[in-house]
């Protein structure tokens, strides 16, 4: 099969959709199809590269908010016209990705409905009032695209049920989740223990991850425990505000931002050496950080919202916590730091959800029966 996939965020990736994107598009490569991805360029002309046998396409953009994905649409579509004859279907990763004007049958995969997405956000500060001031036209994008697409598949059950906001039928959406390769995130083998233990968390320092209360949770933690570090591998627009927060608290020493972490070994280092991986989000689709832990075998604490769901049983895998409850992170981190024999438990039973559900190979095959169908209803 020619598959072109199309999304908005960054290659080489730095979050979660890039890494699901390029990590779906090496699978379909490895099993003998061809991929191509567009994405977000510069300003001037359209660059064309080939990394690992993928065609990546970076037409222009202009962030001339909040019409910057009508414009980037102009010359996606541009260079879709041009590509049409070289594949068989197109794989749309939403959300902020216009409706490409095609022949060919259109999957659509959604990440986190904005509607769901600007209604966890709190307009607190100048950027959140920002994101809720140009809902309104992804939303128009967004119904565009889920009334014509062919298909639409969700990264989560919660994902697949706030589509209904849409009047997308429910039944009409399949589940495929999100996936890890677990022969990169893998458990460690070693039981070096000699450090001070570190809590662990990735991500874009971005509304509604919940990274306030964390931070607030480390307070509690190293009043009990004072040797505990925080480590958050991650950039995004509150960075300043969350140095605030860190510095108000004089937890400087304790609560470490470690920028963006380019170096996928220094990522399983990370992962592979925290005494557990917390996930504090008031919202989220099926976080990839989150299986990337979980694949390593580490003890993860999440709030029990969206994808967290679809993935975590409470006590057996992992544990749950209620969002914006920075008590309860802690209390949740201090019960796992204080009895490692249910940290091994908790990171062992995470380790095999994760092979038996959520590895690329159960996924891209999935993806796979997917296009399948889809080319077969095209009459192809």
């Amino acid at each position: 099969m020619r598959v072109c996939m199309i999304m908005s965020t960054p290659l080489p990736p730095r979050e979660g959709i890039g890494f699901y994107v390029w990590n779906l598009s090496r699978y379909l490569t490895a099993r003998g199809h061809q991929v191509q991805i567009i994405t977000r360029g510069k300003a001037r002309r359209t660059i064309r590269e080939e990394i690992e046998g993928i065609t990546i396409w970076r037409p222009p953009f202009v962030p001339a908010y909040p019409f910057h994905v009508h414009l980037h649409g102009i010359f996606v579509d541009r260079l879709v016209r041009r590509l049409e004859s070289e594949i068989d279907l197109l794989h749309v990763h939403s959300p902020l990705v216009k409706w490409p004007r095609t022949h060919k049958p259109v999957l659509a995969t959604v990440h986190t409905p904005m509607k769901a997405d600007t209604g966890a956000i709190q307009p607190t500060n100048l950027w959140n009032t920002l994101i809720k001031l140009q809902a309104p036209v992804s939303y128009h994008l967004e119904q565009n695209l889920f009334d014509r697409a062919n298909k639409i598949t969700a990264v989560a059950q919660s994902v697949a049920d706030e589509l209904k906001e849409y009047a997308v039928d429910r039944q009409q959406v399949c589940v495929l989740g999100n996936g890890v390769d677990t022969t990169i995130f893998f458990p460690s083998t070693s039981n070096n223990n000699s450090h001070d233990p570190y809590i662990f968390t990735a991500g874009r320092l971005a509304p509604r991850k919940g990274l306030e209360d964390l931070i607030r949770s480390a307070e509690y933690v190293v009043r009990e425990l004072p040797n505990v570090r925080f480590l958050i591998a991650g950039t995004g627009p509150l960075e300043a505000e969350l140095r605030t927060i860190i510095a108000q608290r004089k937890l400087e020493d304790r609560v470490i931002l470690l920028g963006h972490i380019e170096d996928r070994a220094r990522m399983l280092e990370l992962y592979q050496g925290a005494a557990a991986y917390v996930h504090a989000a008031h919202y989220e689709g099926l976080p990839t950080v989150l299986l990337e832990a979980m694949s390593c075998g580490r003890p993860t604490i999440a709030t029990a919202v969206s994808g967290a769901l679809d993935v975590i049983e409470d006590g057996c895998n992992g544990i749950l916590v209620p969002p914006r409850d920075p008590r309860g992170i802690a209390t949740a981190v201090i019960s796992v730091l204080r009895n490692p024999d249910l940290g091994k438990r908790l990171g062992a039973a995470a380790r095999r959800t994760i092979e038996e559900r959520f590895s690329w190979s159960t996924i891209g095959q999935a993806y796979l029966t997917q296009y399948s169908s889809l080319l077969q209803g095209a009459g192809e």
